[in-house]
């Protein structure tokens, strides 16, 4: 007996591309005024500080556990895969690709401070593909082609709940940055000019 398991349909693998519209949206996001008044960075500092590293690799670790999570959770007692099991799991990598792109509208400001509404791209970006992935779910002739089948109230609300931890988690280390910054700041002694 060959043990055949597809976290995915390959045609789910191809409709998550237009996710592309949603992290090109990023790019039109609103001036931070607060950048332009920041001095040059050095130029030996590295690109990718640390800091950023690691926002990565937290998040990149919180979006595979998670939907890895969901796929062992939903896996029948055959191990075989199910068009519930994709289901599931596709709808979870794509709710933590939004919940992660709308982190990464700012590399330092909290969600509150940069404003929810502020970009109109992104924001109907993240509408289209939650429309798109809803028309995946649902309309039959889609099911057939993604070999999804629908998914009820409690199931969504999970799917939203453990994605929204990827921001969440995010949102979290930003904030520990602003902290970790203003002590080191203090305890910096400024010299006299």
């Amino acid at each position: 007996m060959t043990l055949c398991v597809r976290p995915l349909h390959i045609f789910s693998v191809v409709y998550f591309k237009p996710s592309g519209f949603v992290l090109s949206s990023l790019g039109v996001e609103p001036v931070d005024r607060d950048t332009l008044r920041q001095p040059p960075r050095n130029v030996k500092d590295q690109i990718l500080s640390r800091a950023l590293v690691l926002r990565i690799l937290l998040s990149a670790t919180t979006i595979i556990s998670g939907t890895l999570f969901i796929f062992w959770k939903e896996m029948p007692e055959d191990k075989a895969s199910t068009p519930r099991t994709t289901t599931m799991a596709f709808t979870c990598f794509v709710l933590f690709d939004l919940f992660n792109a709308l982190t990464c509208r700012s590399q330092t400001k909290l969600i509150f401070e940069i404003g929810f509404l502020r970009n109109h791209a992104f924001l109907y970006s993240v509408l289209g593909s939650i429309l798109g992935q809803l028309a995946v779910i649902y309309t039959p002739p889609l099911q057939r082609v993604f070999q999804t089948e629908s998914l009820g109230a409690l199931d969504l609300l999970l799917l939203t709940g453990l994605a929204s931890s990827v921001f969440i988690l995010s949102e979290l280390f930003k904030l520990c940055e602003k902290f970790c910054c203003r002590a080191q700041k203090a305890q910096t002694p400024q010299e006299d000019v």
